[in-house]
C-alpha cells in the first residue's frame, strides 16, 4: 500500500508586498500571493521524505492541500512544480475572514479522506501569524504533533525523531511514532527550485476541488484596517560626542518631553 504525506499549503500575500486600502477594505488589486513561506519548508521535507523512502522500497505520493478563494489554486500549482504529487484545494469565497477554528475543521476533513501517514505544515501564517492552525488540525485528527521543527530524522516509516530550537538556546529531541503532524520552522530546509520539466508536469497534475462544507461563520469580525502612522523626521545631531549627548537630552526633554 502506498504511503501518503500530506502538506498543509496557504496562499498569502507577498511578504514584500506594500499594502494600500481602499475605502475601509484592503486593495488587492496589486497584491501578489504566493505560497506561505514557512509552507515552503514544509513541502522541501515532504519531497526529502519521500525520496528517502523511495530509495527504500516504499510507494509515496505527496498531496498538497490548500484551503482559500478560487485563486488560491495557484500555489497548489507551484507546489506541484517542485515535486507535490497531487492537489485538493477547498475553494472558499466568502469575503468574511474565517477563524483558526474553521479554517482548521476544512482542513482536517479533508485531510481525514486521505488516511496519511504523515503531514507536514508552515509553524505559521506570515499574513494572519496565528501559529496554531497546525496543530488544531492534528488534535481534530487525533494524531500526534511537534511543532516548529528544524530538524527530522527518520526512523524507516515507522518513527520520527524531531529537533526543536526553545528559548535560551535550548534543543527539544522528540521521538515520535507515525502517524504524526509537523510544523516547520526557518532552518529545517530551503525549497528547491523548480526545473522546467516540473513546471511543464504542474500544469497536468490533478486538483480535486471540495466546496467548504457549511457556512463557517468566524467568530470574530473585522471592524477597520489602518495603516501604520508615518514615522517621523529623524534629526541628525552633529558635534562631539559630549555636544551630542547634550543636545539629545536637550531635545528628548524641550521637545519630545519624555524625560
Amino acid at each position: 500500500m502506498a504511503l501518503k504525506i500530506g502538506v498543509l499549503i496557504k496562499n498569502v500575500p507577498d511578504t514584500n508586498t506594500r499594502i494600500q486600502l481602499k475605502g475601509d477594505a484592503i486593495d488587492e488589486s496589486d497584491i501578489k500571493y504566493v505560497i506561505n513561506p514557512y509552507d515552503e519548508f514544509a513541502i522541501e521535507e515532504a519531497i526529502r521524505t519521500k525520496e528517502l523512502w523511495t530509495k527504500a522500497g516504499e510507494t509515496v505520493e505527496i498531496v498538497g492541500i490548500c484551503l482559500g478563494p478560487t485563486q488560491a489554486a495557484k500555489s497548489l500549482r507551484d507546489a506541484f512544480a517542485v515535486g507535490v504529487d497531487r492537489g485538493i484545494h477547498i475553494v472558499d469565497n466568502q469575503k468574511q475572514a474565517i477563524d483558526p477554528k474553521g479554517i482548521s475543521a476544512g482542513l482536517a476533513k479533508a485531510c481525514a479522506t486521505e488516511n496519511f501517514h504523515l503531514i507536514f505544515a508552515g509553524k505559521q501564517a506570515v499574513d494572519t501569524d496565528a501559529h496554531c492552525v497546525a496543530v488544531m488540525v492534528a488534535e481534530r485528527l487525533k494524531m500526534s504533533h511537534v511543532a516548529v521543527a528544524s530538524k527530522c530524522t527518520f526512523e524507516g516509516t515507522a518513527t520520527v525523531q524531531v529537533e526543536r530550537d526553545i528559548e535560551g538556546g535550548v534543543r527539544e529531541i522528540y521521538k515520535v511514532k507515525l502517524p504524526a503532524l509537523i510544523t516547520a520552522n526557518k532552518g529545517l530546509n530551503k525549497m528547491r527550485l523548480a526545473s522546467l520539466p516540473g513546471i511543464r508536469a504542474a500544469s497536468k497534475k490533478e486538483i480535486k476541488e471540495v466546496p467548504l462544507e457549511g457556512n463557517i461563520k468566524p467568530s470574530f469580525k473585522i471592524a477597520n484596517w489602518n495603516l501604520p502612522p508615518e514615522r517621523g523626521k529623524v534629526k541628525m545631531i552633529e558635534g562631539e560626542p559630549a555636544q551630542q549627548a547634550a543636545e539629545l537630552v536637550r531635545l528628548l526633554h524641550e521637545e519630545a518631553k519624555v524625560v
